[in-house]
């Protein structure tokens, strides 16, 4: 099994969870961190086009869809190109104290 280097970062837009970007590689302490907090939809392997996480015209990025149950901490730009951060942002740290719902919708459209 492959190992899980990055996460899928997702935000609401119009009453849906929309992909907008792709982690940096993510270190030992915030992965062991946020793996015991995944939980798989059941769904396969999926792939991102690679727009979401690189450049147009970039490979599509395998990942694995989880259920959308936790906050993380980046530290981005936040200039979105074509709805996605136009960097791969840095993920900090899981956000316990928020939940997506208490996130409301993402005011960049």
């Amino acid at each position: 099994m492959p190992t899980r280097q990055a996460l899928s970062l997702g935000r609401m837009r119009a009453g849906r969870l929309r992909s907008v970007g792709v982690s940096l590689p993510v270190g030992d302490r915030l992965r062991a961190a946020v793996a015991p907090l995944l939980h798989p939809t059941g769904e396969h392997i999926q792939d991102l086009p690679g727009t979401i996480g690189g450049l147009p015209g970039a490979d599509p990025i395998p990942y694995l869809p989880v259920m959308p149950e936790v906050v993380v901490e980046i530290e981005a730009d936040d200039r979105l190109e074509f709805g996605r951060y136009r960097h791969r942002p840095r993920a900090l740290r899981v956000r316990g104290d928020l939940t997506p719902d208490r996130l409301g919708e993402d005011p960049l459209h």
